[in-house]
């Protein structure tokens, strides 16, 4: 299935928000597992500076492309949006100030952005009112850019209005790592990230695309599977597999069930409960073929001493008779195994999860039992 048709279907890239830099191998495996591809917003001007794990994906290619691709920040859709909201900013100029100026932030920077992502003119009047400031990341994470800090509220609003423009413009879907969620999207409109910025309690809600994602990186995560022991070469493969959109489908529906609007808590618990689901189905599917082998087989065996018991009664040839019985037998054990084999071929949501699991490295998997991620980065 080309690009373009996952597109059409409404499988698209996931856009990852709000960082350039990965911060957990393990969330971009399970994304990929649900996604065709990984976009990351990445300056024309900056190199991103990933770990080798990362640097993999960046190399690896799948049906869709590279499974990590940049995004360039710079475009008209994300020009055009960020003057929106300079506009809304200077019409609001002093309540702004009151709760996002320099002297409201934390004490210690923590929200920056690269230079290169801003609109010039935005960034300016920011400089000027002191509502961005030249800052160094302290944790020296990432240390080749030119950063700006700003409240981490304003700063959530900037990005958020950057990716959803450049989203919204390319046909991607805006994912972030669950456990940053609520503190990072703001709102899916720009009126609603303004509004959000002039009301800070308002309820940030997960998206449906974000809904989707988290809903499939747990069944992913429910069926067991070891992160660590699931090489980045072996997913583009699995993205190939027949069963894939399949299981993109499942999570699409079964993610209406799912009420966005719910407290983070609640939101998690909802989303636990429909990934269960499915994996229960999963389960389900593996018992009942098993269970129409046995009765298949039961059956068998029934029909062959059935034909050697009426043989016996009615003293013909006993041994003909049973053999006949068998050869009958035998074709109808091997016709349901036609058909069990048939239907397990169809485009099936499981069977994906089948394979993801068989994909794991059995040696990975022994060496990493847990699949603790090394030098994970929260």
């Amino acid at each position: 299935m080309s690009n373009m048709d996952n597109r059409d279907m409404g499988f698209r890239p996931a856009l990852y928000y709000p960082y350039i830099h990965i911060r957990s191998e393990h969330w971009l495996k399970a994304t990929l597992l649900c996604a065709p591809a990984v976009k990351r917003i990445v300056p024309d001007v900056y190199n991103p500076e990933d770990s080798a794990q990362i640097t993999k994906y960046t190399k690896i290619a799948g049906p869709n492309g590279l499974l990590l691709q940049a995004v360039p920040s710079a475009s008209d859709a994300a020009d055009q949006a960020q003057l929106r909201m300079l506009g809304q900013i200077q019409g609001h100029l002093q309540e702004i100030r009151d709760k996002y100026g320099r002297s409201k932030s934390p004490a210690q920077d923590e929200y920056w952005i690269h230079d290169a992502k801003f609109n010039g003119e935005l960034l300016r009047f920011l400089v000027d009112n002191s509502l961005a400031w030249s800052s160094g990341d302290p944790h020296d994470l990432h240390g080749h850019r030119t950063w700006y800090a700003l409240h981490p509220v304003l700063g959530s609003a900037v990005m958020t209005t950057l990716g959803l423009s450049i989203a919204q413009e390319q046909h991607y879907d805006v994912v972030t790592p669950t456990s940053l969620f609520h503190e990072t999207l703001l709102s899916t409109t720009e009126d609603g990230i303004f509004g959000a910025l002039m009301n800070p309690l308002t309820q940030l809600a997960a998206t449906s695309s974000q809904t989707r994602n988290d809903l499939g990186q747990l069944v992913v995560t429910l069926t067991g599977v070891n992160y660590q022991a699931l090489r980045p070469e072996d997913i583009p493969e699995l993205q190939s597999s027949k069963h894939f959109t399949a299981f993109l489908k499942t999570i699409r529906q079964t993610a209406h069930t799912v009420n966005p609007q719910l407290e983070p808590e609640e939101y998690k618990q909802s989303l636990k409960d429909a990934a269960e689901k499915i994996i229960e189905e999963w389960q389900g599917i593996h018992g009942d073929v098993g269970g129409t082998l046995r009765k298949t087989l039961a059956a068998s065996a029934y029909a062959l001493s059935g034909a050697a018991l009426t043989t016996y009664l009615t003293h013909t040839d006993v041994q003909h008779a049973v053999i006949g019985a068998g050869v009958g037998v035998g074709v109808r054990f091997l016709e349901a195994g036609i058909g069990l084999l048939r239907c397990w071929r169809k485009p099936r949501p499981h069977q994906y999860l089948t394979e993801i699991v068989s994909a794991q490295n059995e040696m990975l998997r022994l060496t990493f039992p847990i699949g603790l991620e090394p030098n994970n980065v929260a």
